[in-house]
């Protein structure tokens, strides 16, 4: 059995996620992509989520997660750290996000939240 070292306790949360994989340009002109996709568990420090699409490993993203109890959305900074195609007969893909301490995200807001659900 491997190893798990992660030092947050990981939650069975299914929510919205809304992932900017595209950005818009800085003059308006460029339209950015965003794709939708759904939680399958959180910690304090990162997320799993499920996608039709694949992502590229390393790349930041800009991350808007509908996290209950709370209807706000809470708008995050991630890097993608690992992601591959569900196994058949699934179809998609599964990625794992690394949360950043980004200095315009809800993250303080997002550990809080979190902590709360913990117990």
């Amino acid at each position: 059995m491997q190893k798990d070292n992660r030092s947050h306790l990981r939650l069975p949360v299914e929510s919205t996620v809304f992932i900017e994989v595209i950005s818009s340009g800085a003059d308006g002109e460029d339209a950015g992509k965003i794709v939708r996709c759904t939680t399958r568990n959180v910690s304090r420090t990162g997320l799993h989520v499920s996608l039709e699409h694949e992502l590229t490993v390393g790349t930041i993203l800009q991350i808007g997660v509908e996290l209950p109890p709370s209807q706000d959305t809470l708008y995050l900074a991630g890097e993608v750290r690992w992601c591959r195609a569900n196994p058949a007969p699934a179809s998609g893909w599964s990625a794992g996000f690394a949360l950043l301490k980004a200095a315009d995200s809800d993250i303080d807001t997002w550990a809080g939240l979190l902590i709360e659900m913990e117990h």
